[in-house]
């Protein structure tokens, strides 16, 4: 199953500008469609959704975030081998890595990916390309679901402490 829009969508197109593969369409003010064929299932359009109008691969719907709290790249500097590899760079369709040769050189690799923030969707595809465990997205893809984050937290009732109930 790939992602979903699901009736609560209001049109506002946030989606549609975040898509890394515009693979979401729809007119303002409408309920938007996303075109399985062309979804990555990256996750990127539900974080901007407003009205938290669409489900994720298994169905869960996504959460939205505030701007400073979208997933992001990051790179473990130390399981980088820079210009060994580059296939995270090369995979980017929105040109948000690049590679940073500032440091010293080790052996024939010199360099690590850094990542361009403002640039970045924190769609994935450099994390799924990486085969050093070297690039990841944050927070982590279960923790954009809306089942994870509950809107309100009942307590009930608090226990009373084992010592004071003693006296």
């Amino acid at each position: 199953m790939t992602y979903k829009i699901i009736e609560t969508c209001i049109g506002c197109t946030a989606c549609t500008k975040r898509c890394p593969t515009e693979a979401i369409t729809g007119t303002r003010n409408v309920i938007h469609q996303i075109d399985p064929d062309l979804c990555i299932d990256c996750g990127a359009c539900a974080v901007v959704c407003p009205p938290e109008a669409i489900l994720d691969e298994l169905g869960d719907v996504g959460k939205t975030f505030p701007r400073r709290e979208w997933p992001l790249a990051k790179v473990i500097d130390d399981n980088c081998i820079g210009s060994g590899c580059e296939l995270c760079i090369a995979v980017c369709p929105f040109d948000a890595l690049e590679l940073d040769v500032s440091g010293e050189r080790v052996g024939d690799f010199f360099g690590v990916t850094r990542v361009i923030e403002r640039r970045c969707t924190g769609c994935r595809l450099c994390e799924q390309s990486c085969g050093w465990s070297a690039i990841y997205i944050d927070p982590p893809r279960e923790m954009q679901k809306k089942r994870v984050w509950p809107d309100e937290i009942e307590v009930t009732e608090v226990a009373e402490p084992a010592a004071a109930a003693a006296e």
